[in-house]
């Protein structure tokens, strides 16, 4: 299992998390990903755009229904996983791995305090989900 301590959560259950300096990446939950079914489309968030918090950023759709991603922080998409457009089940697969949505860059990082550790993240899917 994937250690999730330098991942950070919105309550719209997408996920950010640093792995250089200023870059991030992108993706949602494995819990999101598990409510929505298998997924089989995803449309991406256009690179090099700039999007503000909570801001619609792309759509995945699902053998059960579409759902809307969007920016948990302020960000700018420095590039999309690509290898989604052929393949989107890797969200279902590896929602925190080969399943990221994109690679971002934060215009704040400390915007980050705003969004969910791992453990609150949990808690607040058992206490809104059971």
């Amino acid at each position: 299992m994937m250690d999730k301590k330098n991942f950070y959560f919105a309550k719209s259950h997408e996920w950010l998390s640093n792995y250089s300096n200023n870059d991030y990446r992108l993706g949602i939950s494995d819990f999101a990903q598990s409510e929505l079914g298998d997924i089989v489309y995803i449309q991406l968030p256009q690179a090099g755009k700039q999007y503000k918090k909570d801001e619609k950023i792309g759509e995945i759709e699902s053998v059960k229904s579409v759902s809307e991603i969007y920016a948990p922080v302020d960000l700018t998409i420095k590039n999309i996983n690509s290898n989604l457009n052929e393949t989107p089940e890797l969200i279902n697969n590896d929602p925190y791995g080969e399943g990221f949505i994109a690679k971002v860059e934060l215009h704040n990082p400390t915007d980050l305090s705003l969004l969910m550790d791992n453990n609150s993240y949990e808690s607040f899917v058992k206490s809104n989900h059971e």
